[in-house]
């Protein structure tokens, strides 16, 4: 009986008892619209504004003024003359802007030298302009001991007028190699070249082109020549061509 009247004692207290009800916040369902300014306070301090006091230590204010001084005091004779110093000194040399004007009032020179000074120093060296040429280079215009040929050209022109043509030789060397065009000795006399000599370009550049002219002079017939292009310091890639002309 007494475990029974402590459980109903029990329930009925925890029938009860009741949670003290807590205050509902809600967010504010206000939009603002774009433009306005928010309306910011911050209490006593809502109005504050520097203090335009001249020498006013806080650094807020709008007079504040650096009391910095430096670590110590130089009064040597150095230190004055830089004091003395104008902010266009120097401006021309050793020589001053100012004492330049005076030298111009006075009529003298004031060219400082410089003018000629490259003619007569002996520390500038002018290379000599390089001389290209087949015979200071002991080079001879034959074919290769195979008598094998890179390229053949057949063409034809009027035994009274002649012809040209265009040889396009494409860079082989990975730098500009100096080249001598010319044909061997038992080509036909008709046959001459232009240029004789040059500097070549280097891989993937132009090519170099070689014009060929044939003139006759009245003569027909087959006329034969071996253009040679050579490349001294690169003799495995020289080429060589047949030019076959037929003159009427």
């Amino acid at each position: 009986m007494m475990k029974a009247s402590l459980l109903v004692g029990f329930a009925s207290l925890a029938y009860g008892f009741q949670m003290p009800s807590l205050p509902v916040q809600r967010r504010s369902s206000s939009i603002r619209m774009a433009g306005e300014q928010p309306d910011v306070r911050f209490g006593a301090n809502s109005d504050w504004k520097p203090t335009p006091e001249k020498g006013s230590k806080h650094t807020m204010s709008g007079g504040f003024e650096s009391t910095d001084t430096p670590d110590f005091f130089d009064d040597s004779e150095y230190s004055q003359q830089a004091a003395n110093l104008d902010i266009m000194d120097g401006v021309m040399g050793s020589t001053g802007l100012g004492e330049l004007k005076k030298m111009q009032q006075q009529g003298r020179s004031t060219d400082p030298g410089v003018a000629g000074a490259l003619d007569v120093n002996p520390d500038i060296y002018m290379p000599d302009a390089e001389n290209l040429s087949a015979a200071s280079r002991g080079i001879t215009f034959e074919l290769p001991k195979s008598g094998m040929t890179d390229l053949d050209f057949d063409i034809s022109c009027d035994s009274q007028t002649g012809t040209t043509l265009q040889v396009d030789v494409r860079p082989v060397a990975m730098t500009f190699e100096e080249f001598y065009c010319g044909f061997t000795s038992d080509s036909h006399p008709a046959f001459r070249c232009t240029p004789t000599e040059g500097k070549m370009e280097r891989r993937n550049g132009p090519p170099t082109t070689v014009t060929v002219e044939c003139d006759p002079n009245g003569k027909t017939g087959e006329l034969v020549g071996y253009l040679c292009f050579i490349l001294p310091e690169e003799k495995a890639f020289s080429t060589y061509y047949k030019i076959t002309c037929v003159s009427r």
